[in-house]
């Protein structure tokens, strides 16, 4: 008996080890780092994280935007199931799962000009009030790196 009792305990160790991401998290403009992609006035992401479902919503001021502001909801899970989220006038198909404490999230989207994949992770540091997402761009016509840092709100 004691030997199953150590067994989930230890179980449960390795479940908490994951970071859960849910909050209201606000993009640190002057601490990140776009490539060559628009700089947006303001962000602000939502995550609402339970179990391997994650929801994120996305609201993105910009002069780039049009009407200056816009949101976008998209669904992952954390499990290597594959997500299927709308960007723009196109499917994107997403499929996600931990390395260690980051979430890995690739992202394959078919446009006119071939496959575009982003390879994007999110990691928690600072205890847990930042979250650092870094994502790599390949597209038919080039890419680009970004390292975006987000502050939670309390």
């Amino acid at each position: 008996m004691k030997i199953v009792g150590v067994l989930l305990l230890s179980l449960a160790a390795v479940a908490q080890d994951k970071p859960n991401f849910t909050g209201t998290w606000l993009l640190a403009i002057e601490k990140s780092d776009f490539s060559h992609f628009p700089v947006p006035d303001a962000q602000t992401n939502v995550i609402e994280h339970k179990g391997p479902n994650i929801k994120l919503t996305q609201t993105i001021r910009s002069a780039s935007v049009p009407g200056g502001e816009a949101s976008w909801e998209r669904h992952y899970t954390t499990d290597g199931k594959e997500s299927v989220n709308r960007l723009g006038p196109r499917d994107a198909k997403s499929t996600s799962k931990w390395a260690g404490n980051k979430l890995i999230i690739v992202t394959k989207l078919e446009t006119p000009d071939g496959t575009s994949e982003i390879e994007e992770s999110w990691e928690l540091t600072d205890g847990g009030k930042q979250m650092v997402v870094s994502r790599d761009f390949k597209e038919p016509d080039g890419g680009g790196v970004q390292r975006l840092l987000f502050k939670k709100q309390q």
